[in-house]
């Protein structure tokens, strides 16, 4: 960091970069360790593995959460591992979206209240277009009236990766995101997900079990023993 801003890098195409990460130690070994990893702007990258196996802290290391033991977390071309915690926050703010496995709408909001209400969250100006473009990608349009007790667990989920691609992130993270859903919901979700995600150029990264995401990702990496496997 020079003069108060973060050093900037050039990682080509990857909007996401770990760079030999090792952080979160538990029983004297670290949860996860040496990670390298990056996820370019399109891309559509899912981990699995089991519970326990390091995929939430990953991810949240990844969100500029805590912060990693050791490494390079970067974000857009911006170190986070060494930030301030208002730059971190900045960063979260500006750069990254996360999607969540309970949805997390607010239930007396309408579809399209809850992603202008994240918009706002994110201080970006509630565009109605922004917002019909997202649903428009997702499949949802019909639903921008409805209140989420009004909606499948699918359409939820699909409401929730809206609320987190309206703000034009550049790294999008979600965590368990079908895990709720049926075979065929989970399918079209992660289709859905993929297209948009190249569309709007966004680095997706995806935490699961749900082994249904082979052949929609991209790229699928194996977390255990604390090390990705290809």
């Amino acid at each position: 960091m020079e003069n108060g801003i973060i050093r900037r890098t050039n990682d080509g195409a990857a909007a996401l970069v770990l760079k030999d990460v090792t952080a979160g130690y538990s029983y004297n070994r670290p949860i996860v360790e040496g990670i390298n990893l990056q996820v370019p702007r399109g891309g559509f990258v899912g981990i699995i593995g089991p519970s326990g196996s390091g995929k939430t802290t990953l991810l949240q290391i990844a969100g500029a959460m805590p912060r990693a033991d050791d490494g390079t977390v970067r974000v857009a071309g911006v170190e986070l591992n060494q930030a301030s915690d208002a730059e971190r926050t900045h960063a979260r703010r500006r750069h990254l979206g996360f999607v969540f496995q309970h949805f997390h709408l607010v239930d007396a909001l309408s579809v399209r209240d809850n992603i202008a209400l994240g918009l706002r969250l994110k201080r970006q100006p509630a565009d109605g277009r922004r917002v019909m473009e997202v649903l428009g990608l997702l499949g949802i349009s019909a639903k921008v009236d409805k209140l989420p007790a009004d909606l499948s667990g699918g359409e939820k989920q699909r409401a929730a990766f809206a609320r987190a691609l309206a703000p034009r992130p550049d790294v999008l993270l979600a965590a368990e995101p079908t895990s709720q859903l049926d075979g065929h919901s989970a399918k079209a979700l992660a289709e859905l997900v993929k297209e948009a995600v190249r569309q709007t150029r966004v680095a997706a990264l995806i935490a699961t079990h749900d082994a249904r995401l082979h052949g929609i990702a991209d790229r699928i990496l194996t977390l255990g023993d604390g090390k990705l496997h290809e």
